[in-house]
């Protein structure tokens, strides 16, 4: 059977990392190791348009931890976070 080939991304996890494949911590987007402003840039220059969220994201001091790597304050940062790179790629691209 051959193997499927998509030319496609059909949706985004985003997040950043320390470390390695193998030996890895999440990070908030802003404190990895990625420029995440280029790699925003990139979906908007294939033109990616499908749904994009931010992954797991560390637990902000005084969230609780009941969901590890769910943390809502966490995760409400990642979200302005992805929108800010989103309106500066978009602008940038215009």
């Amino acid at each position: 059977m051959k193997p499927l080939k998509l030319n496609k991304i059909f949706f985004v996890h985003f997040r950043d990392i320390r470390g390695d494949q193998w030996h890895f911590e999440e990070t908030f987007h802003d404190e990895g190791k990625t420029d995440m402003y280029k790699a925003m840039k990139t979906y908007f220059e294939v033109g990616f348009n499908g749904p994009m969220r931010p992954d797991h994201v560390p637990t902000v001091s005084g969230d609780n931890n009941d969901h590890p790597g769910y943390s809502e304050l966490g995760t409400l940062f990642a979200i302005g976070y992805i929108k800010g790179l989103m309106e500066a790629a978009r602008k940038e691209q215009s």
